[in-house]
């Protein structure tokens, strides 16, 4: 069976190695990129389980990538201290979680998630 891919894009290397070693424990396999043009190459070759994205990232308000999720229904969190109030409608479609969190919130949200994703898939067409 293989492990939940979980996405984190997000520009505080400190941050990422936290939620990434929590996500790991979890089972989760995990691959981060902190700017907008590598996570929308990124998700043009993968399709991830989970998203968790911050709203600014190195190069960019992230808000391209979360249309991109919303187009291909890709369940996410917005992990970030920056208001998604006026940034975008892509962002309305994500779970929003206000920095700083305790690594357990993101690891249950993240599962619950990629249980929701992994089922969706398995539903019967029609």
């Amino acid at each position: 069976m293989r492990k939940p891919l979980a996405l984190i894009f997000e520009d505080e290397p400190m941050i990422v190695v936290d939620i990434e070693a929590s996500l790991k424990q979890a089972g989760f396999a995990v691959a981060s990129e902190p700017s907008c043009v590598r996570a929308r190459q990124i998700l043009a070759l993968v399709e991830p389980d989970v998203v968790i994205l911050d709203v600014l990232l190195r190069d960019c308000v992230s808000s391209s990538v979360a249309e991109e999720l919303v187009a291909r229904n890709i369940l996410f969190v917005i992990y970030s201290a920056t208001d998604i109030e006026g940034r975008g409608e892509a962002f309305k479609a994500g779970t929003f979680v206000e920095k700083p969190a305790d690594d357990s919130v993101l690891v249950a949200l993240a599962s619950s998630m990629a249980r929701a994703f992994t089922a969706a898939k398995t539903l019967p067409a029609g």
